[in-house]
């Protein structure tokens, strides 16, 4: 489907009053999400009475998809241009297109994250999952113009080239959920341009002295033991209820989902599965408790191994490659909730303190190898220490059925080597 979706009909969306109306249900569906956000929650935080949105939009849905329409017409706009810009250097041209990217991005936030972390409810109308999945056809022939120039630029590049435009394709359109607003989207994509075709590492070791580190020996040995159970589970077993919700977060994300969703998913009654679990939150808790617990373990056998820094890097890309195609469904509550992960008394407050402890620790692992020379500085340690994260959360699966073993060999091939960096 192209980026083009005509406006809502016989609604007046021009004016003043529209515009107030459209801005703050941008910032309500970004603060508290588009499931837990009401018209009379808008009507009440522009200040007029709910009766007067009505004049404008008919429904927060139709508020939404005005939001997505205008993002896709502004990268139809933004890709027309870039494909009849090319530049002559390609890395200029690439770095060019992420940043004009990130600069949409920026400037179309709360669209961008309800694309990200927001599942099209189950009442929704055709036409707001079609937005929620609208594609700019225009901006996908000018990534692939910018990145498959390198091919022909004389650097005979060894990572592959349609992992990498899928790499910066989803990192630059999404960059308003991976970092913060406050950054400068020309200073960030030179950052990321710099860290994917340059590298990360000084002087990186081969293939060979990778797969033989202490590091990914102790991270592949750590992920041998979570594997789940291949046996069905019976239905009305605790087993089987927690894999029900477990579907159902990841297909509704967790605020649209009913503890009656879950039983009903169950195939249990309610009185059966009060008895198996506490509460919608208790489930969640369990399933993000193990999911976050297989990250804290990996972490500690990594940094415990004692292998140096980039070996150290390298088995962590392992561990998230095979995290994102093992356990999809958790990677998608995660999505969907990450929104509003540092409000306390949100689902994923625990999650998100144990993510920022491991983020903490991957800045400690940039700092010590750029102290001992062998990182490059490319930005500042928390801001690389960022950027290898999202870089690490991009969903490589997703992309022509990626297997793990290609998307941690891309991985390598980039950030720890760089795209252009001779072989």
């Amino acid at each position: 489907m192209t980026a083009s979706l005509s406006r809502v009909p016989d609604v007046a969306v021009t004016g003043s009053r529209a515009d107030a109306v459209r801005q703050t249900a941008a910032r309500l569906f970004e603060a508290s999400g588009y499931a837990a956000t009401t018209m009379n929650d808008i009507a009440d935080a522009v200040g007029v009475l709910p009766g007067s949105l009505y004049h404008h939009f008919r429904s927060k849905e139709d508020i939404a998809v005005d939001l997505l329409t205008s993002l896709g017409h502004a990268l139809d706009d933004l890709s027309a241009g870039a494909v009849r810009r090319p530049e002559a250097d390609p890395e200029a041209t690439i770095q060019r297109l992420t940043a004009d990217v990130v600069a949409l991005s920026f400037q179309h936030a709360a669209a961008v994250r309800l694309r990200a972390h927001e599942a099209p409810p189950t009442v929704s109308t055709d036409r707001f999952r079609d937005a929620m999945r609208l594609q700019s056809p225009a901006l996908e022939r000018a990534w692939r113009q910018a990145v498959g120039a390198l091919a022909t630029s004389g650097a005979a590049p060894a990572v592959d080239l349609g992992v990498l435009r899928f790499a910066l394709q989803h990192l630059s359109f999404y960059a308003a959920s991976f970092y913060p607003s406050v950054t400068s989207p020309r200073t960030l994509a030179a950052h990321l341009c710099d860290l994917l075709l340059h590298g990360l590492v000084v002087d990186c070791p081969d293939d060979r002295e990778l797969d033989g580190s202490a590091a990914l020996k102790a991270a592949t040995d750590t992920m041998a033991g979570w594997r789940r159970s291949g046996r069905a589970a019976a239905p009305g077993d605790r087993e089987a209820i927690v894999a029900a919700a477990r579907a159902e977060f990841a297909r509704h994300g967790y605020e649209a989902t009913t503890i009656r969703d879950v039983a009903n998913a169950a195939g249990v009654r309610m009185g059966t599965l009060y008895r198996r679990i506490e509460s919608k939150e208790a489930l969640l808790g369990e399933i993000l408790g193990s999911y976050g617990d297989r990250f804290d373990k990996a972490f500690r056998a990594i940094v415990t191994a004692g292998s140096p820094v980039p070996q150290s890097l390298d088995a962590i890309s392992r561990v998230f490659v095979y995290m994102n195609r093992r356990y999809p469904e958790e990677g998608r509550i995660v999505s969907y909730g990450w929104s509003r992960r540092e409000t306390t008394t949100g689902p994923l407050h625990d999650y998100f303190i144990a993510t920022e402890q491991r983020f903490a620790e991957l800045r400690r692992i940039m700092r010590r190898g750029t102290g001992a020379g062998q990182l490059r500085k490319v930005a500042d340690p928390v801001e690389t220490a960022l950027h290898f994260r999202s870089l690490l959360w991009v969903p490589y699966q997703e992309h022509a059925r990626t297997s793990e073993a290609r998307a941690h060999a891309f991985l390598r091939e980039s950030l720890l080597r760089g795209v252009l960096s001779p072989r």
